[in-house]
C-alpha cells in the first residue's frame, strides 16, 4: 500500500464512527460506481497533500464541498 494512503487510512482509524462513515461514503464516491479512480490533476494532488499536513479536521461540509468538484 502506498505510503501516504496507509497514513490517511491509519488517521481515519482514529476518528469517531460517524466521522469515518462519512469518510467511507466519500471515498467510494471518489472511486465512482466502476470502481475506477479519478485522475487528479498536479494542483489538485498538491492540495490534498497540504490539506493531509494540516492537522485541522475538515467539516463534513468542507469535505462535501471538495469532493462535489469530482462528481458529475
Amino acid at each position: 500500500m502506498n505510503k501516504r494512503l496507509d497514513e490517511a487510512i491509519t488517521r481515519l482509524r482514529e476518528l469517531p464512527e460517524e466521522q469515518q462513515q462519512v469518510a467511507a461514503e466519500l471515498l467510494l464516491d471518489f472511486l465512482g460506481d466502476d470502481g475506477k479512480s479519478i485522475e487528479l490533476t498536479p494542483e489538485q494532488i498538491k492540495e490534498i497533500e497540504a490539506a493531509l499536513a494540516d492537522d485541522e479536521i475538515a467539516t463534513d461540509e468542507e469535505v462535501e464541498a471538495f469532493f462535489a468538484r469530482f462528481r458529475k
